[in-house]
């Protein structure tokens, strides 16, 4: 089965990014050229801090873990930095139905974001291993 199109009206918001340590990653995006573009965030539903940067390329959203929290250990401990792409989407529930008809599972169940100013996200793993981030828009 090939994987569908995106859901209509998704729109590419950015890239996540798994660090160990945000702030020593956060000078190295500064030296290619990336700068904040927000304040940081801390989610303690997700158990994360955050920061998104712009720059030449796409929008990084930089996480490491709060003090206590595992939710990145799966990627660190794989090397994995890059884990997620995130999409703004119009319904959410649409968004979850088409990730249903892929066989992905959803990870996250919908749940208000900090980072997005309560706005819900849901995280859905396809089935290549690749993990997408849903935003309500």
């Amino acid at each position: 089965m090939a994987l569908e199109s995106l859901p209509p009206g998704s729109a590419f918001h950015h890239l996540g990014y798994a660090c160990a340590a945000l702030d020593r990653d956060r000078a190295q995006f500064e030296r290619m050229g990336y700068a904040a573009e927000t304040e940081g965030f801390e989610d303690p539903v997700q158990g994360i801090r955050g920061l998104f940067m712009t720059g030449a390329g796409p929008r990084i959203e930089l996480l490491e873990n709060l003090p206590g929290s595992a939710t990145l250990n799966p990627w660190l401990a794989q090397g994995t930095r890059i884990y997620h792409f995130a999409y703004e989407v119009p319904d959410l529930a649409a968004a979850l139905a088409w990730a249903r008809a892929q066989r992905a599972v959803t990870t996250v169940q919908p749940v208000a974001a900090v980072a997005f100013d309560g706005r819900r996200i849901a995280f859905v793993m396809l089935r290549t291993g690749f993990m997408l981030e849903f935003i309500e828009t």
